[in-house]
């Protein structure tokens, strides 16, 4: 009897289970050998397609809910299926034009973008959409005011250049002459163009040991300001909408213990702030600008919280010209429509550095009136 060439067995094997994963998505049945006869159209028997399964079925890509159903994907034949479509399909005209249509208009502030796209993420995927917030000590200020309350008490206003507006009330050890304050202001918004609050904290500690008596009775007033800064916690660190779409398909979820728990942490929000500044992190240490917008699929028990095991988490970055800020995604089942979802991200990524371009520019535009 004539050998199959081994590639080709290889390829009927990653065909059927490409076949499978697709159509359990589809579907949410078991499929069975007999239904891959009549319908995927590979002209193989019934006795080589029970074969190819059982052979995936031990390499650990399906496996079969009961003794006598048909199969299902494993989180490693989810990974084969969405490498295979990673070159990502293009989003249906109509999606496209309804996300441009709901993104037309002015948007004053980042966290408006921000929240907007989450919606819009899930609004098109049926799905919850997730965005992380840059972290302030990452961004460069753009501007900064420190404005006398009264008494012991300043309020310090950043403008950041991806548009975050973020302002804070401190309360400092003794009553600041509003001529110092107005000096710090003036001192501080001359050396932080361009710079990030960490870069703007090593310039400072430099200067001040050789500045005038008055400078240094300042410095702890600057000192305890970008504290502030470096370490505040950001008022909403993850944009969340759509939630409760993760409830329709309850049954891929897990016992009720498991949907309970999973609640409480998209609920909480900081467990799924922490995985995506993880993403972030490591898109940040890629030199290929290109690897770091590459949209990425943790599927399963790849993620590293324990409650999204039975999810499935699409991302990308999006930037604010050429640097890379945040992070957005879609967060669902296993069995959703992976090629979908990557093209919308990808899409989404792109709408969000536009606006924020633009933005950018509206600032650049209006930066003259403002000194006058």
């Amino acid at each position: 009897m004539r050998q199959l060439d081994p590639q080709v067995a290889e390829e009927r094997k990653r065909k059927v289970l490409r076949w499978v994963v697709h159509n359990y998505i589809r579907t949410s049945q078991p499929i069975a050998s007999s239904i891959i006869a009549e319908a995927a159209g590979m002209d193989l028997s019934s006795a080589s397609i029970r074969g190819i399964l059982k052979e995936l079925e031990d390499e650990g890509y399906l496996y079969q809910p009961h003794t006598s159903s048909g199969r299902v994907p494993t989180d490693r034949g989810y990974r084969i299926y969405v490498d295979y479509l990673q070159d990502a399909q293009r989003l249906a005209s109509e999606e496209k034009a309804r996300i441009e249509s709901l993104t037309q208009g002015h948007i004053d502030e980042l966290d408006h973008i921000l929240a907007q796209t989450s919606r819009l993420l899930s609004h098109v995927s049926h799905q919850a959409g997730v965005v992380l917030s840059p972290r302030l000590e990452r961004q460069q200020v753009r501007r900064l005011e420190l404005i006398p309350l009264g008494g012991m008490r300043v309020l310090a206003v950043v403008v950041t250049q991806s548009g975050q507006v973020r302002h804070w009330p401190l309360e400092l050890p003794a009553v600041p002459s509003a001529h110092r304050v107005q000096m710090l202001s003036r001192f501080l918004n001359e050396r932080l163009r361009d710079k990030s609050v960490h870069e703007l904290r090593q310039e400072l500690t430099g200067r001040i040991e050789a500045a005038m008596q008055e400078l240094r009775e300042m410095q702890g007033l600057a000192d305890q300001l970008l504290d502030v800064l470096g370490s505040s916690v950001e008022v909403e660190p993850v944009f969340l909408d759509g939630a409760a779409s993760l409830m329709e398909g309850a049954e891929d979820l897990g016992s009720l213990e498991q949907i309970h728990s999973l609640m409480c942490v998209v609920e909480e929000r900081r467990t799924l702030a922490k995985l995506l500044e993880e993403d972030l992190r490591g898109r940040l240490r890629l030199d290929d600008p290109k690897q770091r917008r590459k949209v990425r699929v943790r599927i399963g028990e790849e993620n590293t919280v324990p409650e999204f095991r039975n999810l499935s988490l699409v991302t990308t970055a999006y930037e604010l010209g050429d640097r890379t800020v945040g992070v957005l995604g879609i967060l669902g089942p296993k069995r959703m429509e992976y090629s979908k979802m990557f093209s919308l991200v990808d899409y989404m990524s792109h709408v969000v550095g536009r606006a924020l371009g633009a933005w950018e520019g509206d600032w650049e535009d209006d930066e003259p009136k403002r000194k006058r």
